[in-house]
């Protein structure tokens, strides 16, 4: 079925559209379906219940009337402004001998099936593409924005070294309506950069979520003999015995990993973390379930 599409079949889709399409039918046509969701205490209109929504905005009054269950919607739920903040920095263009896309292709994937989500909910979605600035922004709107979102990530080239402060900070403008901001990235970054990229986010009234990418390479040390490891973002050249360094290398990504939890955790942000291995129906899955637990 269409959710169980694998990142080599991925691979061979060059269109993002085309990828969007295939992983959200197949994600919708399971058990679990939840709402990108925005606040606001002015009611709006109602909707059909889905299994999984939040039973607190179960209007019972007509349930109690005519049997029909439905929920009551806010008016900022019928038009969330979804940015979709892409990290196009050199490191994301890794790919390891284990996967069938870099972490760059494989985010894009994510971003447009996040987008296509979005946008088939009558909300917005909008781009941020960055490394050390931004390099694309695109305010959120409506299917034409999906086309335009996905032309600009596929005609990027992942370049540059990485800053989150200085990519974001356009979002900061008081001309950017607030709304949920997914940054997607493999967070090569100090957890306290990320922290200040994600307070001064915050304190604008954005909702974030993160969503770390890594290359299983990147998890494990996976590399089976004496190699070469170069920085891709100007970081130099390290020839080195992966089996003599593994063990204090996975406790180091341990260490990132739990430091990034701790902060999504303080901040109430969603949070999931990937490899490129994995189909995309499962990230995708795990972060709807993460707004949903931060929006209780």
């Amino acid at each position: 079925m269409p959710s169980l599409v694998l990142p080599a079949d991925l691979a061979r889709l060059h269109s993002l559209e085309v990828v969007a399409k295939l992983v959200v039918e197949g994600l919708r046509a399971g058990v679990h379906r939840s709402r990108f969701t925005g606040h606001s205490v002015d009611f709006a209109d109602h909707r059909g219940y889905v299994p999984g929504d939040d039973l607190r905005h179960l209007d019972w009054k007509i349930l109690a009337r005519s049997d029909r269950v439905v929920l009551k919607r806010y008016e900022a739920e019928t038009d969330l402004a979804c940015t979709l903040a892409v990290d196009g920095s050199a490191s994301m263009g890794y790919q390891g001998e284990r996967a069938t896309v870099t972490k760059y292709r494989y985010a894009c994937h994510l971003a447009a099936c996040i987008g296509w989500l979005v946008i088939e909910e009558r909300d917005r979605a909008g781009l941020v593409l960055f490394d050390a600035q931004a390099r694309q922004e695109i305010p959120p709107g409506g299917r034409g924005t999906f086309q335009r979102l996905c032309r600009s990530l596929e005609d990027h080239t992942p370049a540059g070294g990485t800053d989150a402060v200085k990519g974001l900070e356009h979002l900061l403008a008081p001309a950017n309506a607030r709304g949920l901001v997914v940054l997607i990235s493999d967070v090569m970054e100090e957890p306290a950069v990320i922290e200040a990229a994600v307070e001064r986010l915050t304190r604008r009234g954005h909702d974030l979520a993160l969503v770390w990418v890594l290359d299983p390479d990147e998890v494990d040390l996976g590399v089976k003999s004496v190699s070469r490891f170069e920085g891709l973002e100007d970081d130099g050249l390290l020839t080195a015995e992966p089996k003599a360094l593994r063990t204090a290398y996975q406790a180091q990504v341990e260490a990132h990993r739990q430091a990034l939890v701790t902060l999504c955790r303080k901040r109430r942000l969603a949070f999931t973390a990937c490899t490129t291995d994995e189909a995309l129906h499962l990230p995708l899955n795990r972060l709807l379930v993460a707004l949903h637990a931060e929006r209780r």
